[in-house]
């Protein structure tokens, strides 16, 4: 189920029935409303992203006290139109405001057009039940994941084409979403997500840069011509340089048809790629992930290559081994980026197997190196078990590493808890980053 109807499941048939009742419209007229309404409100949202000062605003109303996911079990209580939620100087109301601005006409009556409500309040209402909807799960969402403002807006780049497919033909221009514009009208090179830089930007110039494909196919059919031309003679030329000519026509057609979308499609198969292997984890997880870069090939002494994203532990740990101007101390950490543990416990996600898969073929191809494992967590609960908690999934993941042939002797691992923290505890995305496990280089 994606983000549109993962939210729109929570308007029950009977409920439905009461918002149509409380518009004044049918219900078939007020879910298909909801259905514009609800994309259009996450859209806003994601183009508020854009600007950090309305991101924090945005940010605020969905933390404001009035805003209780609890209303997702009690939606009847927004067709009154007197809750602090949908009246006119409510937070829902305030949050329209914000996202839309002086677009706030434009999103009505393009609401009206599209459904052909009977009134023409009955946008202005749909609206009134939509965004404390929308308000309340997008809060109850960054509770359940921890999420700050960083982390809801990453969460949501991941649903970007969720989005940008479920809004109405030319919505994304006239509302001013610029960062989804593209998305709706260009499904193909959506899949790119917006934590990601994929430079796909000369794909767009009127195939200019792919002239060089225009060149083999020609070169390919002149040589094509001289061959027929030297293996012939006499009539048999005359006949031959016509069938090559008209190949060698052919050739170059389709090499021009081939050059406008061939850099096009290389680029969406090297983020498809990239976004397989993360196939199993979440979106809020995979877009994370996919923040670490394109997936790039990293040869190991011996012949062995690894698929590894750009800006990996992998790649830097490779890096930093390789480099004789870097000695060993105990203040060098490199942290785990894609390994998953389950909630409260040391068993690894078997999303994790990649990445400690690559840690191991590392180990095997540097065999003078040796390492430290470090666990360490947030500082939210009692710091006793904590530490117990972090030295238990140190030793898993070298539990995991020997399973692969790593020797034991040559790693030891250690868990800090709530030690050496790397970011800010008080914040959602600080205890993110502080619950790791990190690799430290002892020997090599």
């Amino acid at each position: 189920m994606n983000l549109i109807d993962l939210i729109k499941s929570n308007v029950t048939p009977e409920l439905l029935s009461k918002a149509a009742g409380f518009m004044g419209e049918s219900s078939e007229s007020t879910s298909k409303g909801m259905g514009a309404a609800i994309p259009a409100i996450l859209g806003g949202v994601l183009n508020a992203s854009n600007n950090t000062s309305t991101m924090g605003k945005v940010w605020d109303l969905l933390n404001h006290k009035d805003n209780d996911p609890g209303i997702l079990n009690n939606l009847g209580d927004l067709f009154g139109g007197n809750s602090p939620l949908t009246s006119n100087n409510g937070i829902g109301s305030s949050m329209l405001g914000l996202l839309f601005g002086n677009n706030s006409n434009t999103l009505m009556s393009a609401l009206t057009s599209l459904v052909g409500f009977k009134s023409s309040g009955s946008a202005g209402k749909l609206l009134s039940i939509a965004a404390p909807l929308v308000m309340a799960f997008l809060k109850k969402k960054s509770s359940q994941e921890n999420f700050g403002v960083s982390g809801l807006t990453t969460w949501l780049g991941g649903h970007k084409k969720d989005i940008a497919s479920a809004l109405p033909g030319g919505w994304a221009s006239s509302l001013g979403f610029a960062n989804l514009a593209d998305g709706h009208t260009t499904h193909k090179t959506t899949t790119t997500s917006t934590t990601t830089n994929y430079n796909t930007s000369d794909n767009n110039n009127g195939g200019g840069s792919n002239w060089w494909m225009w060149l083999l196919g020609l070169l390919g059919a002149l040589g094509l011509l001289w061959f027929v031309m030297k293996g012939c003679n006499g009539s048999e030329v005359k006949d031959n340089m016509k069938t090559a000519v008209e190949n060698t026509t052919s050739v170059a057609e389709n090499a021009a048809t081939a050059a406008a979308g061939t850099v096009a499609d290389a680029a969406n198969a090297v983020v498809d790629a990239t976004k397989n292997m993360y196939e199993g984890v979440d979106s809020t997880v995979r877009a994370k992930w996919l923040a670490l870069g394109n997936m790039i090939k990293v040869a190991l002494p011996g012949g062995v290559e690894l698929n590894v994203p750009e800006k990996g532990v992998e790649n830097s740990l490779i890096s930093w081994i390789q480099d004789a101007t870097k000695v060993v101390d105990k203040n060098t950490w490199f942290n785990f980026d894609r390994i998953l543990f389950e909630t409260g416990s040391s068993a690894l996600s078997p999303a994790s197997k990649d990445q400690i898969g690559n840690i191991a073929a590392i180990m095997k191809a540097f065999p003078n190196v040796n390492i430290k494992l470090g666990g360490y967590t947030d500082n939210v609960g009692d710091a006793a078990k904590n530490k117990a908690l972090s030295a238990d999934r140190a030793k898993m993941v070298k539990e995991a590493l020997v399973t692969l042939g790593v020797e034991a002797k040559r790693m030891e691992s250690e868990g800090y808890g709530q030690e050496h923290p790397v970011a800010d505890n008080s914040t959602p995305e600080g205890r993110d980053q502080n619950r790791r496990v990190a690799i430290r280089v002892t020997k090599k």
